[in-house]
């Protein structure tokens, strides 16, 4: 029993440490330009997760559910238009 033990908690580890490696990516993709397409990828990857954990146990899920919330919200928010004009 002991080992399901640890084994679920490995998997809610691996759940949650993907999870802020899709947010890092997003706030990368979004702060520098840089890797857009990973962060596309990774999130599209994170909703598959979410929906697989989820149908599994709701609490199981969450985490991801939130994660995947933050993270299409920082890479899909408009950016703000800046009141400086830009160089020429």
């Amino acid at each position: 029993m002991e080992s399901l033990a640890l084994l679920v908690t490995l998997m809610f580890l691996a759940e949650v440490l993907f999870a802020l490696a899709v947010v890092a990516f997003s706030i990368v993709a979004r702060s520098r330009g840089r890797f857009r397409r990973t962060a596309l990828v990774l999130i599209v990857l994170l909703a598959i997760e979410t929906a697989w954990a989820l149908s599994v146990l709701p609490a199981f899920g969450f985490p991801s559910l939130f994660a995947l919330a933050l993270s299409a919200g920082i890479y899909w928010w408009p950016k703000r238009q800046s009141a400086r004009p830009p160089r020429s």
